[in-house]
């Protein structure tokens, strides 16, 4: 049985993980650029809600966030990989299957639905790689 339409779904949600991961990338330019940190010291001077808050600390934040999403990000693509060479042959559907769904959970509730279209991609390749069934052949020798 072919499998196009996991593997499809499963490498374009691979792809909007990546982009996730670029934006952490980005996150990670921001946290060092010296304009940003300028602007929210100055955006923290004329804000009074902003008063007593540590600008150096938000930078911090805003690092380890960037971090954060290109490990989420990382460790969904390598799995979706895995699950592409678990499909690739019809080998074993279901491992793929239940790989796909976790990570599709998993990652949603990490990136607090950031991630969303990637885990809605990643969910229904999961699903339809547990529902779909082989064709029974018929053998005229029984």
């Amino acid at each position: 049985m072919k499998r196009t339409g996991e593997i499809v779904l499963t490498i374009i949600g691979a792809c909007f993980f990546a982009l996730i991961s670029l934006f952490g990338f980005m996150f990670l330019g921001l946290s060092d650029d010296n304009a940003f940190t300028q602007e929210m010291e100055n955006m923290a001077a004329t804000d009074p809600a902003l008063e007593g808050v540590d600008m150096g600390f938000m930078t911090d934040m805003v690092a380890a966030g960037g971090w954060y999403f290109i490990i989420v990000g990382i460790v969904a693509i390598i799995l979706g990989i895995v699950s592409l060479v678990l499909l690739k042959g019809d080998k074993h559907p279901k491992a793929a299957g239940i790989i796909l769904i976790i990570v599709a959970v998993l990652s949603a509730l990490a990136t607090v639905l950031i991630s969303i279209i990637s885990s809605i991609l990643y969910l229904v390749a999961g699903i339809l790689c547990l529902v779909r069934k082989q064709k029974e052949t018929f053998n005229p020798e029984y």
